[in-house]
Order: C-alpha cells, then sequence, then structure tokens
C-alpha cells in the first residue's frame, strides 16, 4: 500500500472515498494496529493508495484512542 501526501497525487488515481480506522490507545502500538486497520478498509475498496493520512490521539482520561483518516485511490502504481 502506497501512502503519500495529497500533493503528490497525480491524475492518474480515481478517489474511491475516505477510509477511516480507530482503535483503543494512543502509542506506537495502537498506531501500528490502527494503520493496519485502515489498509485493510482501502484494500477491500479496491484501493492501491491512501492520501492525506491524518491521524487523530484523543487523550480524555477515560477514553484514549489512536484515529486514522485518509482517501482512498485506484490506479496508482
Amino acid at each position: 500500500m502506497h501512502i503519500s501526501t495529497l500533493g503528490e497525487k497525480t491524475g492518474h488515481g480515481r478517489e474511491l472515498g475516505v477510509v477511516y480506522a480507530s482503535v483503543e490507545g494512543v502509542n506506537d502500538e495502537s498506531f501500528d494496529v490502527c494503520i493496519v486497520e485502515l489498509i485493510e478498509k482501502a484494500h477491500k475498496l479496491g484501493a492501491k493508495a491512501l492520501v492525506g493520512l491524518q491521524l487523530v490521539q484523543s487523550q480524555f482520561q477515560w477514553n484514549q484512542r489512536t484515529s486514522l483518516l485518509a482517501t482512498a485511490l485506484a490506479g496508482i502504481e
């Protein structure tokens, strides 16, 4: 899975939509689990790349979460 910034997007990619994943925790392990979940969701849409990856880590005492959001693209080599 290719992950890049929006500035790297070429005219060859077709946007499939936005993918979102969220898991408990705000550490390296939770980020790793979240990125795997995000990539799995993108693959189910037929994506070959993710652009505009955004990370949100909520550190409320009672609900610590790591969330990722990105645009899934098809047709990127």
